[in-house]
């Protein structure tokens, strides 16, 4: 099923006093070039129609931080109609991250209009022992190809996950697709991620990485 693409107003709050141990939420600028979509999330035995947000997170601090976004789904009217389950992504100093913000019931949302966003937290904390080198954007047709290798630079295997964003000519994100691969130590693998129709952008990163 083609997916329903709707732009989302964004309002980007802040969520108590941060800790010690926490940069300042009000550094963590959320995008306001979200897209609110229904579409098929999960695979095989686990797929099944959810609304969900792309929206982009930019750390300007100049610390790198485990960042979590978390939000509400509203109608035209501002009211409630859906929780979206929090997700937390690291994202270097100076740099922004998509997160892919999922109805809590993993439901289609047909009355929700938009996003009430915000910070939840912002941990300092290092990056991950994971990268992805040599990133090439291909030009295929009328869509973009994304291309890297992944590298473990822990002395220990791990899942590890890589996440592709790909956005429209508008700038907005379109699709965030991801993969975890298991990478021996200190080993690399090349990855690969083929955009959707009309992409003209695209980047790399790493998500998840358990050792």
């Amino acid at each position: 099923m083609r997916a329903l693409l709707v732009l989302v107003a964004i309002i980007a709050v802040g969520c108590g006093k941060p800790t010690s141990r926490e940069i300042d939420r009000n550094l963590i600028r959320v995008t306001n070039d979200a897209r609110l979509r229904t579409d098929t999330i999960g695979d095989g035995k686990w797929a099944e129609q959810s609304t969900f947000v792309l929206v982009e997170a930019e750390n300007t601090s100049k610390e790198g931080a485990y960042v979590t976004l978390a939000g509400d789904l509203v109608d035209p009217d501002g009211a409630t109609v859906g929780t979206l389950k929090p997700q937390s992504l690291f994202v270097p100093a100076g740099e922004l991250r998509t997160f892919a913000l999922v109805d809590i019931e993993r439901r289609p949302k047909p009355t929700a209009k938009g996003a009430r966003l915000f910070v939840r937290g912002a941990k300092i904390m290092t990056a991950p022992p994971a990268r992805v080198d040599g990133v090439k954007q291909i030009t295929d047709g009328d869509k973009i190809v994304m291309q890297g290798v992944l590298k473990n630079e822990a002395k220990r295997g791990g899942e590890l996950m890589v996440i592709a964003t790909f956005y429209a000519p508008d700038g907005r994100p379109m699709t965030r697709p991801f993969t975890v691969l298991w990478v021996a130590p200190n080993g690399e693998l090349p990855v690969q991620f083929v955009g959707p129709p009309g992409s003209t952008r695209g980047t790399l990163f790493i998500g998840d990485a358990v050792y």
